[in-house]
């Protein structure tokens, strides 16, 4: 949902998009450079430090918001940027709850434990379904729980040691989001013939 805001909010970080222009940062930097910082917020988590594990994924979402705003600016959008950036989601969304899995799993709590798993598995499809509704023709881009949502709670979570609840709402409405892209694909398919 918050995701078609996105363009909105790129015009306003335009400004600060230039600056990293000047110091000679290109877009795909930025998105290794987030995918180290979730590296690091996954650690936090594993280790029990919360607050910093929610901390150090606004930083990382900050490095995903300003790659595509670099990529527009410097002209340097292009498919296998698009590309790289996705995939690298990807990794960043997986570690950061295989760190929050490593968290309950060493205190042997069993319902977070299977919640993160549960919202391991959504997260994958949530991605995966839309990926294999654009192979198909279809644009896909529905769902209650799209990656800024997804971010957004496992910020709160951390930062307000709400985690557990946050679990769950994660856990249920992937795998909501999944199913209504299954349903979306499935009728717009039927409507209209796809490539």
């Amino acid at each position: 949902m918050l995701s078609h805001y996105k363009d909105r909010f790129a015009r306003c970080t335009d400004p600060l998009a230039r600056a990293l222009l000047r110091l000679r940062l290109r877009p795909n930097h930025l998105t290794v450079l987030g995918l180290g910082v979730s590296c690091l917020a996954a650690l936090s988590f594993a280790r029990g430090r919360e607050r910093w594990g929610g901390a150090l994924l606004i930083l990382a979402g900050l490095f995903d918001f300003f790659d595509g705003s670099l990529a527009r600016l410097s002209g340097q959008v292009t498919p296998f940027g698009a590309f790289l950036d996705s995939v690298i989601d990807r990794y960043s969304d997986l570690v950061v709850l295989a760190g929050i899995l490593v968290l309950y799993a060493r205190a042997g709590r069993r319902t977070e434990v299977l919640l993160t798993l549960l919202a391991l598995i959504g997260t994958v499809m949530v991605s995966y379904t839309k990926a294999r509704a654009q192979a198909i023709g279809v644009a896909c881009e529905i769902g209650l729980m799209e990656r800024p949502e997804r971010q957004i709670l496992l910020i709160a979570g951390g930062l307000f040691y709400l985690m557990t609840p946050a679990l769950w709402v994660l856990a249920v409405l992937v795998n909501v989001t999944a199913i209504q892209r299954i349903l979306y694909t499935r009728r717009v398919s039927h409507r209209e013939p796809v490539a």
